[in-house]
């Protein structure tokens, strides 16, 4: 599976789904990190998916380090939206695969951001669904994209810093998705 705009499309909804249903109170509960909430995990996602954006501009990019969740202000699941349709709308005529950003510590490819926030969309999405409860069904190809995008990355994701958690060795027998959890330092 090509990790393009249309598996972003994919993924942002995915994302999507998993939290306009959220309740009031679901907003504040725990997720992964342990110091973050369902709050911090979709403004980090909304945050990090700008980029996406900026990035089709040919703006140069910045590591994402501290972030505020007041980013998303008094509508989450609007600003998420909004950021997500954005990205979508300015991927829509550039060759991602093509394309290359620049970036604060060297240049970098469209594509690959775009292969981490289609990563990011998919794991912050089972984040939540663990913190509330609720099961979140990822999809098996968009798994197995971010899967083969990784293992062609694992000299950078054995150096560590590339993912924001350190990889957690699978269950001899894991399924993909169970397998795609434990690169991202997930434990099903």
């Amino acid at each position: 599976m090509s990790l393009d705009a249309a598996a972003y499309q994919r993924a942002a909804a995915q994302f999507g789904e998993t939290i306009v249903e959220l309740t009031d109170e679901e907003w504040e509960l725990t997720t992964h990190p342990d110091d973050w909430t369902v709050i911090t995990t979709v403004a980090w996602v909304v945050v990090g998916d700008a980029q996406l954006s900026a990035a089709a501009a040919g703006e140069a990019l910045r590591s994402v380090g501290e972030f505020d969740a007041a980013v998303l202000g008094g509508n989450p699941v609007a600003a998420w939206r909004g950021t997500a349709v954005g990205a979508i709308g300015a991927l829509r005529d550039i060759d991602p695969a093509g394309t290359i950003v620049p970036h604060e510590q060297g240049p970098i490819l469209l594509g690959d951001l775009l292969a981490q926030r289609i990563s990011e969309n998919l794991v912050r999405a089972w984040d939540i669904g663990q913190a509330t409860g609720r099961s979140v069904e990822l999809p098996e190809d968009l798994v197995d994209g971010c899967l083969d995008f990784w293992a062609e990355h694992a000299d950078a994701v054995l150096a560590g810093g590339i993912l924001p958690d350190q990889p957690v060795a699978p269950p001899a027998d894991a399924s993909i998705i169970d397998r795609f959890l434990a690169l991202m330092g997930r434990s099903a």
